[in-house]
This record gives C-alpha cells, sequence and structure tokens, in this order.
C-alpha cells in the first residue's frame, strides 16, 4: 500500500507528496454509517497529524482479511523470504567465525601445546604459498588424517536461495531471468519473456493505477471530467 498526502498552497497549486504507510493508519468511520473511512492518522517525526479522506489518494492491493488496509505480495512469500534471510545470516557466520575445521588429524598420543606448536609452525613453513601448493606432506606420528566438510543440510544454501528467487518472481510476475538469475536465458526466451513481463504483470498494475487515479484523485483535485492514461506506444 501507498499513500500521496494532497497538499493546497497558498497560490492555489497543489502538490502530491508520498507517505510512509508504516506510519499511516485509516481511521474508520462508525458502525453502519455512510463514511467508510473518515480520516487518517499520520505518525510522523515531528508528531502527529491526521488528514481528511480528500486529502489522501491510498492505493492498496485487496486484503480480504482487513478491507481499509492493502495486503502487500510480499505476505504470501513472507516465510519464503525469511527462510533465505536466515539461510544467508547462517552462511555469513559461519565463514565469519570458520568453527570448522578442513580436517583433524588423530595421533596415537596426546600431544602437547608445543608439540601442537611446532607442527603448524613446520607446516607452514613446507606448505605455505603458491610455490609450495600440493607439495606431499608427512607426519610420522599422525595415524590417521580425517577430512571434514559441511553436509548436505548446510550446502543447501544455493537451492534455498535459488527457492526464494523463484518465489519472489511468482509472486510478483517477474521473470527469473529479470532478477539475475540468468542460467537458463538465452537471446530467444528474453524476448517473449520481457512481453509476458508487460502483457502480464506491467500492464494490470499501470491498469490498477489508472482506474484508482481517474475514479478517485482527478475528482479530489477538482477535474472529475478529466482522464489520465498511460502512454505505452513506445513500449
Amino acid at each position: 500500500r501507498a499513500y500521496w498526502g494532497i497538499a493546497t498552497q497558498p497560490d492555489g497549486s497543489t502538490e502530491l507528496w508520498p507517505l510512509r504507510p508504516d506510519r499511516m493508519t485509516p481511521i474508520p468511520g462508525a458502525p453502519r454509517s455512510n463514511q467508510y473511512i473518515v480520516g487518517y492518522l499520520y505518525r510522523g517525526l515531528m508528531g502527529n497529524r491526521t488528514y481528511l479522506p480528500e486529502e489522501v489518494e491510498q492505493f492498496t492491493y485487496f486484503n480480504p482479511m482487513q478491507e481499509r488496509t492493502g495486503l502487500s505480495p510480499l505476505a504470501p512469500m513472507r516465510l519464503s523470504a525469511d527462510m533465505g534471510m536466515d539461510g544467508i545470516k547462517f552462511n555469513r557466520n559461519t565463514l565469519r567465525n570458520g568453527s570448522v575445521p578442513d580436517y583433524i588429524l588423530l595421533a596415537d598420543s596426546e600431544l602437547t601445546d608445543t608439540n601442537a606448536e611446532e607442527f603448524y609452525r613446520r607446516w607452514e613453513e613446507r606448505f605455505q604459498g603458491p610455490n609450495r601448493a600440493n607439495r606431499p606432506g608427512i607426519a610420522s606420528f599422525i595415524r590417521d588424517v580425517k577430512p571434514l566438510a559441511f553436509n548436505n543440510r548446510d550446502m543447501q544454501f544455493s537451492e534455498i536461495l535459488s527457492w526464494t528467487i523463484k518465489d519472489a518472481s511468482r509472486v510478483y510476475g517477474v521473470p527469473v531471468v529479470m532478477m539475475a538469475d540468468l542460467q537458463f536465458a538465452t537471446l530467444a526466451n528474453m524476448e517473449n519473456l520481457e512481453r509476458i513481463f508487460w502483457r502480464a504483470t506491467m500492464l494490470p498494475e499501470m491498469g490498477m493505477i489508472k482506474e484508482r487515479l481517474n475514479i478517485s484523485l482527478l475528482p479530489k483535485l477538482g477535474y472529475p471530467s478529466y482522464q489520465i492514461d498511460f502512454d505505452t506506444t513506445n513500449i
């Protein structure tokens, strides 16, 4: 949902100001009254302000649970978006903390701190740097090496992110190739996807905005006989 504040200036001109929707609350009319909304309460940084219905233009998607406020397209995919964000945070913390080593070296007897530090020092002397890469290592007191890796659950980050992008694509009607997912993008399907995007997403969205402007905003501005339309001749 989005709100425009209609401000009439002393010289008679009119200005439209975007208002933050999270600070705007519609005030419903009394039960069985003819006034659906009697005003709006805006909680601004400098204090609260009330608006009359004719001073606000409201753009909302249909919300079956609360008819005076809109329902974001993000609402049905909120769980999927949160899952993707949680996966990103978990992956970032894992890489930042570095709590999982690549290998565990198993010795026959307990190593002292001095032995361990000496092992690390000699290992870095022999293998650190690009010119020492892939050299064979020898450790006489090590009886086994256990490689450690992320399990299948931890390796699903890319799948989670891919699912989140595809979910957002379905909800908002934007092809995934237009959301920087170019895995299956080709010169042949890009043109068709652009046509589908305009026909199934942008034109209905523009129609909803145009209808709201013509039915509500223009009469508030004193132009009930005028009509607004989008220029799509160059699309």
